[in-house]
């Protein structure tokens, strides 16, 4: 720290997925001076490296942040809920499940619709196959010798092929790249994993671009605020322990890529949100603009694990010997269980209530979660010592909007998180449909044989009201949050479509918080994609 100059081209704060892609295309032209500040610390933990160690992540305070959500799940309880997010380099892509998904080209098409001009299917495709280096080979909508490897399939078990059956038996086409194909579909989840090792957006764009002379990382560092001067950026007021308090010049852009969470948060300290909700804790309005932390949009699960009948499943491969052998084959061939993601099947679907397109994303696994897990963040700690499988949906087109409003002027002060969950009539039906889906994917015949007792919700729970009770209570959230500085006109929004804060000059934010609408899928590829358009953008410009 003591080398770090006075002053910087470009300050990119949060080094998530979107970040690390930002950092990496614009110091790559050494004339750029860039700064990534992270709040989060390095990517050592060899967990991290390894794809199940997900299972130690999403649990350990040294890599995720966890945010206490203020709204109760029910007028009559207390609010318990929390989401977690990445923390240290690399962000939410070093303890992600490491799916692969690009979305739809029509939810690419709906951000134009919504005022993201230029940010549509042709533009995004074309992101995509810049950055992939896919193992089923180039195509039109794959790319090939990006650096991103995407894995189609990794390790394989009996009873995930019957997974697959299933809903071929339920009359979703099987296909080799659920991201090839649109509509009802099951098969494999592609992973972001390279031999076995996790590729996180810190290990693929970081490593590089940490050897340039032109480019320094902060880690440990929290952004209190971007600095404002008549109207512009000029740098970042910053907090650590080595030097308290202190600041950084821009002279050019400040980018920031702290995700939907901590986006609006930075810019709501710094000025810029409702000028009344600022003024009421303290902190000097420098741009009016109320859709700061408004219009969240996030994907809400419901988590339905079986007991088989058989030890047909790999739950066995995770305690006692089982997990012995599997932690040794790791280290020794860097493939079998360890080497893939939590979940190895999906499936899209349709529950109809939405329309025809895709509303519903399954992930399933041989395997099912403990119990004593179900208001855990994510159900990706504990696993069952019992023989089971677990089924999850996601609800991909929520229409109920969430806000995010920071508490006090610092960091430390936090935000009020109010999802809203279910406010919409429509999302209520959704998730009724969904479980019944679910119910009727594991009841196919091919699974016969396997499946046992329901567990969640169980199958006493039938009626609508019932449903919909247990939906309430125990669903989580899909930590695929978008929307709180969504792209769009001025007015309606709080960046325009080359990402510039509307009202301040010298100040950009890329992120999902900029999605105006939700993916039908994983956000993290996603991410990385609107990193790449966004670093073409900003090198284009004037």
């Amino acid at each position: 720290m003591a080398d770090l100059p006075e002053s910087f081209d470009y300050i990119i704060v949060g080094a998530g997925s979107t970040g690390c892609v930002l950092a990496e295309r614009l110091s790559a032209d050494p004339r750029n001076r860039v700064l990534l500040v992270e709040a989060g610390g390095p990517d050592r933990s060899p967990l991290i490296a390894m794809p199940k160690g997900i299972a130690k992540l999403v649990s350990n305070p040294a890599h995720i942040w966890a945010y206490q959500i203020a709204q109760p799940r029910r007028p009559d309880e207390a609010a318990h809920e929390v989401w977690i997010r990445g923390k240290g380099l690399g962000g939410s892509s070093s303890i992600n499940g490491m799916i692969w998904s690009r979305g739809e080209p029509q939810d690419y098409d709906d951000w134009e619709a919504a005022g993201a001009t230029g940010w549509n299917a042709g533009s995004m495709i074309a992101a995509y196959r810049a950055i992939e280096d896919h193992g089923l080979g180039g195509s039109t909508l794959r790319g090939q010798g990006g650096p991103v490897h995407v894995t189609p399939r990794t390790y394989r078990y009996p009873l995930a092929e019957r997974l697959i059956a299933a809903g071929e038996q339920m009359g979703l086409p099987r296909t080799d790249d659920l991201n090839s194909v649109v509509g009802d579909r099951v098969g494999y989840y592609c992973h972001n994993i390279r031999k076995g090792r996790r590729e996180s957006g810190a290990k693929v764009f970081l490593r590089p671009a940490m050897k340039r002379s032109n480019f320094h990382v902060l880690t440990d560092t929290l952004v209190r605020h971007v600095r404002l001067s008549n109207g512009r950026a000029v740098g970042v007021a910053l907090v650590n322990d080595a030097r308290g308090r202190f600041s950084v010049d821009c002279d050019g852009e400040v980018i920031v890529c702290a995700g939907t969470v901590e986006s609006p948060q930075i810019l709501q300290r710094s000025g810029i949100g409702d000028g009344d909700a600022l003024s009421a804790i303290g902190v000097a309005v420098r741009h009016h603009n109320p859709h700061v932390g408004r219009h969240m949009l996030e994907h809400l699960s419901y988590t339905m694990p079986f007991r088989l009948k058989r030890n047909s499943g790999i739950g066995h491969r995770f305690y006692g010997l089982g997990l012995v052998q599997s932690v040794a084959r790791y280290y020794l061939r860097h493939d079998g269980p360890m080497a893939t993601g939590p979940f190895e099947v999906g499936a899209f679907l349709s529950t109809g209530v939405t329309g025809p397109r895709t509303d519903l994303q399954l992930y399933l696994s041989g395997y099912m979660f403990a119990l004593g897990d179900d208001n855990d963040p994510v159900p990706l700690g504990n696993i069952d010592k019992r023989p089971g499988l677990t089924v999850s949906g996601t609800l991909l087109r929520q229409t109920s909007e969430g806000t995010i409003q920071v508490r006090g002027q610092e960091p430390a002060d936090g935000a009020a998180i109010m999802p809203n969950w279910l406010d919409s009539a429509g999302d209520r039906r959704s998730a009724i449909a969904s479980i019944r889906l679910m119910r009727d994917y594991v009841a196919q015949a091919v699974l016969a044989d396997d499946v046992g007792q329901e567990l969640i919700p169980g199958a006493q729970v039938q009626d609508d009201d019932a449903l919909l009770d247990t939906f309430r209570s125990l669903s989580t959230s899909g930590l695929h949050g978008v929307g709180t500085c969504r792209i769009g006109a001025e007015g309606d929004a709080v960046v325009d479509p080359s990402l510039r804060v509307h009202g301040v000059e010298g100040l950009r934010v890329a992120d999902c918080s900029v999605m105006p609408r939700l993916i039908t899928g994983n956000t993290n590829a996603p991410a990385m994609a609107l990193g790449w358009r966004a670093a073409e953008i900003i090198r284009a410009a004037p």
